[in-house]
């Protein structure tokens, strides 16, 4: 990275004026810098932080899960409908083999994981960051740290002003890819959305997404350090209708649930404004009515057995007791009442746990929300109502599921960028 000369308060030096800058050096950043600088473009890349790429650097535990196996109409349904169709384009002019073919040839293997994900054989975040440094240096742009963006202005000649601590940039061209709220560690301050309101833009409004969640329920607690794997978990808005189904681990807290499937469903959770909830459904490859009938055959022949006896047998010992628990009991099949019966079908297939919000943005992966997606080409990344100005990653209305989808949305529509700011 760019060491810069510095004025006497610190502030880097900048150069009076240049073909495009781009805001924020995480990974849609980098990646539109790249594609800026190859086409000749004189390209400034600046971020607030001292070091590019924090986000790059802790995600997956400080592995880096850079994206995913799925391609293709599967790929765009990660993202939901509206999101998937806007990130059409995008995905499939630079999909996740084309991430992978540019990260190894930057010297960085990758390997396949559980839940179609891709992370370094190295298993070192440290290692993609510095290979798509190495391909900043090689395209010719300029990289500056410690360089905290005050200002995104329209000029009087059609540009930009950017404006920092260490003076203002005119550019051509700017690309924001400031990314959202999440991890505000990182130094994620929500600065690119005020920007893009100035320049005239809609920003949809704000949660935190992928993160854990945070349940009252004294049974959920209690189940701490157990993990599921063949569980659906379904979000549910405040009319109790249902919004994202999930069949993915599941990770029970002494503060709610973690792990992908309740993650992934914390942006409904956020979005229905502590009204929301989850559901679970314990045996989901199973229909309610086989399962009583079993049960009734059980009941026949073996009367003397505990109602638990009749869970599946992959659940854990804790989580049938909980579940006969919150069906009021755990008879003998003998004594079991229909009521009763009824009372554990509906706990095991349909069991209802009111969550009012996630751990919030220190833990979230991502920001729901964002620039409107209307209001934004889906070929370009140029903004439709400020041109010029180019808009990518975590600021815009995108969010995808735990596994690299968003890593990979924000590489993608990065590059799109870069190849016409």
């Amino acid at each position: 990275m760019d060491a810069p000369r510095r004025d006497r308060n610190g502030a880097p030096s900048l150069p009076p004026a240049v073909d495009v800058v781009v805001v924020g050096a995480g990974a849609a950043g980098m990646m539109a810098a790249i594609e800026a600088a190859r086409r000749g473009r004189r390209t400034l890349l600046l971020e607030k932080n001292e070091r590019p790429g924090l986000k790059i650097l802790i995600s997956g535990g400080g592995r880096c899960n850079l994206t995913t196996t799925k391609a293709g109409a599967d790929l765009e349904a990660q993202y939901g409908a509206a999101r998937g169709r806007f990130l059409r384009h995008a995905l499939r002019a630079f999909p996740p083999t084309a991430l992978r073919a540019l990260v190894e040839q930057a010297g960085v293997p990758l390997q396949e994981e559980d839940l179609d994900k891709l992370f370094p054989v190295s298993q070192r975040a440290r290692d993609v960051v510095d290979a798509l440094l190495r391909l900043v240096d090689q395209s010719g742009a300029r990289l500056v740290g410690g360089a905290a963006v005050r200002e995104v202005a329209r000029a009087d000649d059609g540009g930009f002003v950017v404006r920092t601590d260490g003076g203002a940039v005119a550019a051509a061209s700017v690309v924001l890819a400031t990314g959202g709220l999440s991890y505000p560690k990182t130094g994620a301050t929500g600065d690119g959305y005020a920007w893009c309101r100035a320049l005239g833009h809609t920003v949809t409004a704000t949660h935190p997404a992928l993160a854990p969640l945070a349940v009252d329920a004294p049974w959920v607690r209690e189940l701490q350090g157990i993990v599921l794997h063949d569980v659906a978990l379904t979000s549910l808005d405040a009319a109790r209708r249902p919004v994202t189904t999930r069949t993915r681990p599941i990770l029970f807290t002494h503060k709610g649930l973690s792990g992908p499937a309740p993650m992934d469903l914390a942006g409904d959770v956020e979005e229905a404004h502590a009204g929301g909830a989850v559901r679970f459904d314990f045996a989901p490859e199973a229909r309610a009515e086989d399962l009583e009938r079993e049960w009734l055959t059980a009941g026949a022949a073996h009367g003397a057995r505990r109602v638990d006896s009749v869970l599946p047998a992959g659940l854990p010992e804790r989580v049938r007791a909980a579940l006969c628990a919150q069906a009021g009991g755990n008879p003998t099949l003998a004594t079991w009442s229909r009521a009763q019966r009824r009372a554990l079908l509906a706990a095991l297939k349909g069991l209802v746990v009111p969550v009012a919000r996630s751990l919030g943005y220190g833990h979230a992966e991502v920001t729901r929300g964002g620039v409107a997606l209307a209001e934004v080409d889906a070929r370009t990344m140029q903004s439709k109502v400020c041109p010029g100005l180019f808009v990518c990653g975590e600021l815009l209305d995108v969010d995808g599921p735990i596994g690299g989808f968003n890593f990979q949305a924000a590489f993608a529509t990065g590059r799109l960028a870069g190849l016409t700011a």
